[in-house]
């Protein structure tokens, strides 16, 4: 949903699926090596618009278990390892979006070690 240059990553309480479709879509539309960094572009460009928001619906992702097993299947690769994966990286970017001036590109590398396994 959007309004204006916003996006409102949540829909009455629920993350909204057009934004889980929207980086899927990236990481789709990109090359099979760098797909998990098209992915975290997107997400990063859509919490750059309202990084409570984002916040918000990262704390939302957790508990919305559909969302989570589409995301999990985008990393590929052992369904436990997946979900550690994708946890950890939530778990990093809630901690930056709570920060006074939250830059996910600053956490870029950490970010990308946790959803590529590189751990």
């Amino acid at each position: 949903m959007s309004e204006g240059t916003r996006t409102a990553p949540l829909v009455e309480g629920q993350v909204d699926e057009a934004i889980v479709g929207r980086v899927i879509a990236a990481t789709e539309t990109a090359p099979l090596e760098g797909r998990i960094a098209a992915g975290l572009e997107a997400v990063i460009d859509l919490a750059e618009t309202d990084p409570a928001a984002a916040r918000s619906a990262l704390r939302e992702l957790r508990g919305d278990h559909r969302s989570l097993a589409r995301l999990e299947a985008c990393l590929g690769g052992d369904g436990d390892r997946a979900t550690l994966r994708l946890g950890a990286a939530i778990q990093v970017a809630l901690s930056e979006l709570a920060s006074p001036n939250p830059d996910l590109r600053d956490r870029w590398l950490e970010l990308t070690k946790w959803l590529e396994g590189g751990w």
